[in-house]
C-alpha cells in the first residue's frame, strides 16, 4: 500500500484506488491549507499509473461543515475573492481535467464547500444519515456561489431555489431520488460499498475510463448538432487503442481482459 503524509488529509492507494480522507477536526472545516493538500494529492494519484480510480471520503462525523467561516471573517475582499477562486474554480478545473474517475463517500454532513467538492466528483454514494445543504443565505446573506450552477444542473431552477433561498439541507433519501447522487446506503456500509463501486470501475481498461470521462465533460453543455461527431469520433479514435481491441478479442474468446493502458 503506498502512502503519503499530509496535514489535514490522509491518502494512500490499494487495488488501484487512491483513497483521500480529510482530516480536520472537528468538522473538517475546508481552508487555504486543506485546498493546496487536496490539489497535490490530486496531483500524485492522477500521475501514478497504478491508480485507477480515486475515492474521497471524511473522518469524523462528516464529510465536511465547508469553508472555514471564522478564517474567512479575517479577510479583506480580495483575499476572499483570491481564496474562493482557488477552491471553487481552480478546484472544479483541476478535477475536470483528471484523466481517471473520481467519487464521493459521503457521511453525516456535506454543507456548502463540501457540496462542491462531492459534487466535483463523477458519482457519489452517500450513506443514509448523510445531509447536503448551502446555508449561504440564512447563515452568510451571500448566495452560495458556485453551488447555484451545480444545484441547478442537477435538479432543475425551481428545487434549486427552495435549497439555495431557505438554506435547508436535503438528506441523502432525497437527494438520491432527486438524482442529485449515485446511491444511499446504510451507515455501517459506506465504505464497503464505495470500495466495491471502485474496484468494479478500476477493473476497467485505463483508456476506456479516461475517453469516456473526456467524453461526459465535453457533451454536457454541448449543442445537439455536434454530438454526433463528436460522438463517432471518440469512438473511433477508442477503437484504435490496444485496450480496446484486447476487449473485443476477449470478449470473442469469453476471458477477462488484460489490459496495457495504451
Amino acid at each position: 500500500m503506498t502512502t503519503y503524509k499530509f496535514s489535514l488529509l490522509h491518502y494512500h492507494v490499494k487495488d488501484g484506488i487512491a483513497e483521500i480522507t480529510l482530516d480536520n477536526p472537528p468538522a473538517n472545516v475546508i481552508n487555504p491549507q486543506m485546498t493546496d493538500e487536496y490539489f497535490q494529492a490530486l496531483d500524485i494519484a492522477n500521475n501514478d499509473s497504478e491508480v485507477r480510480i480515486i475515492l474521497l471520503s471524511g473522518k469524523g462525523k462528516g464529510l465536511s461543515g465547508g469553508v472555514d467561516l471564522k478564517l474567512l471573517d479575517t479577510y479583506g475582499p480580495s483575499e476572499m475573492k483570491a481564496f474562493l477562486a482557488r477552491f471553487y474554480v481552480e478546484m472544479i478545473d483541476k478535477v475536470r481535467s483528471l484523466n481517471k474517475p473520481i467519487m464521493a463517500a459521503v457521511h453525516g454532513y456535506a454543507m456548502e464547500g463540501a457540496c462542491t467538492l462531492a459534487f466535483a466528483c463523477d458519482m457519489i454514494i452517500a450513506s443514509s444519515d448523510a445531509k447536503f445543504g448551502y446555508p449561504g443565505v440564512p447563515n452568510l446573506a451571500a448566495p452560495p456561489g458556485m453551488h447555484v450552477w451545480h444545484l441547478q444542473r442537477l435538479i432543475g431552477r425551481m428545487k434549486a431555489a427552495e435549497l439555495i433561498y431557505t438554506g435547508k439541507t436535503i438528506s441523502a433519501v432525497d437527494a438520491d431520488r432527486l438524482g442529485m447522487i449515485t446511491r444511499v446506503v446504510p451507515p455501517e456500509d459506506l465504505m464497503s460499498a464505495s470500495r466495491e463501486l471502485a474496484q468494479e470501475v478500476a477493473a476497467m481498461s485505463p483508456v476506456g475510463l479516461k475517453a469516456a470521462r473526456e467524453l461526459i465533460y465535453r457533451m454536457e453543455n454541448m449543442d445537439f448538432k455536434t454530438v454526433p461527431g463528436t460522438a463517432l469520433d471518440a469512438v473511433a479514435l477508442a477503437f484504435a487503442s490496444d485496450d480496446s481491441k484486447e476487449a473485443r478479442r476477449a470478449f470473442v474468446e469469453k476471458r477477462k481482459p488484460v489490459w496495457t493502458g495504451k
